[in-house]
């Protein structure tokens, strides 16, 4: 009998130790992202050799400033849920390794708005409602395209356009050196609307130009890597914003047709299925 027990117990913890090496090696997780509203959600799950051991758990994971965002009608939120396909993965965490796409690069800024932040975009948008509202719009377009290495440029073209002299509203953001003789708890609501007026208008006439050599470059850039979806979505910004550029209208008329592209692209996403694709519900 003790020879049996022995030979149980040695099994059992065998068994322990083999579940739980599979457990810490099978387990999945990472942060997803919509650009609908800057949707956000965590998601886990175990899998091994292929298997999926567990359904995927999701938890929401939006932050304060993009509710804010939204609220403030600065970038579009349609109210419904995004479908699988509509999800980007930011990371994806497995076998001790960690994965990061370019959606990254605009978390990072979301998530600098805490309390330990380098730039408290919340801050900067209460003292900027004009600036803010021309620049996340073209932030959220960015972000449609997958054009996420695009949107540090904007961004701290438009920071650096609040910091100068003729921002006609006070920045109690800055520096104590660069803040203003007037505080800007101390405008009228008059004063505020006319100065949140006067930032669109400049911040239109500064951004517009700066956008449109900055997807024309990015498009070029596109074209000769091959990336033709990234480049077609440049260049049509491009027209966008100034429908008037012959260059990029002849870029775009030397890419291949829309429907060639996508046929292209799902065959090679069919031989590139890997297990750190967006987990499936």
């Amino acid at each position: 009998m003790l020879r049996v027990f022995v030979i149980v117990l040695i099994l059992l913890v065998i068994g322990v130790i083999g579940l739980t090496i599979v457990l810490g090696t099978s387990s999945h997780s990472g942060v997803q992202f919509s650009p609908d509203g800057f949707q956000r959600r965590r998601f886990s799950y175990y899998e091994a050799f292929g298997v999926r051991l567990t359904a995927t758990d999701y938890f929401n994971n939006t932050g304060n400033l993009e509710l804010d965002l939204a609220k403030n009608k600065w970038i579009t939120y349609s109210g419904r849920k995004p479908k699988d396909e509509d999800w980007v993965i930011v990371s994806h965490f497995t076998h001790g390794t960690m994965y990061e796409s370019d959606a990254a690069i605009l978390i990072d800024y979301l998530d600098m708005s805490n309390a330990t932040g380098a730039i408290d975009l919340d801050r900067w948008g209460q003292a900027n409602p004009g600036y803010a509202a021309v620049m996340w719009p073209e932030i959220q377009k960015a972000a449609e395209g997958n054009m996420y290495i695009l949107i540090p440029d904007i961004l701290h073209h438009m920071l650096d356009l609040s910091r100068q002299k003729n921002n006609p509203l006070p920045q109690d953001w800055l520096k104590e050196d660069d803040k203003p003789d007037v505080p800007a708890d101390a405008l009228t609501n008059q004063q505020k609307s006319a100065g949140e007026t006067q930032q669109k208008t400049i911040g239109q006439q500064s951004l517009d130009p700066f956008l449109v050599e900055l997807y024309m470059t990015a498009g070029k850039a596109a074209q000769d890597a091959n990336q033709t979806k990234r480049a077609r979505f440049c260049y049509e910004q491009v027209l966008r914003l100034a429908p008037e550029t012959r260059e990029a209208q002849q870029q775009l008329d030397k890419l291949p047709a829309a429907a060639e592209e996508e046929t292209a692209q799902d065959e090679a996403s069919d031989d590139e299925e890997t297990s750190e694709d967006e987990p499936e519900n």
